[in-house]
């Protein structure tokens, strides 16, 4: 079983859980960057294209999955 976000509850079950983990930090810093962009394109009059970003998740292994080799 996997879960996301890697709650802090995910630790306290029995199995710990493992989960999916998304850097919120990374995803935070690039979308004020892209905001800052737009609004600046705005301010000097220019064209504001639409920003498309990815950011690699990480997979936080517990005890909830094995391997099966």
């Amino acid at each position: 079983m996997i879960g996301f976000d890697d709650v802090a509850a995910a630790t306290l079950y029995t199995p710990a859980l493992t989960t999916v983990r998304q850097p919120m930090e990374t995803m935070g810093a690039s979308a004020v960057g892209i905001v800052v962009d737009g609004i600046n394109g705005v301010l000097e009059k220019r064209e504001v294209a639409a920003t498309h970003r990815k950011v690699a998740p990480e997979l936080v292994v517990r005890e909830s999955t094995r391997s099966l080799l």
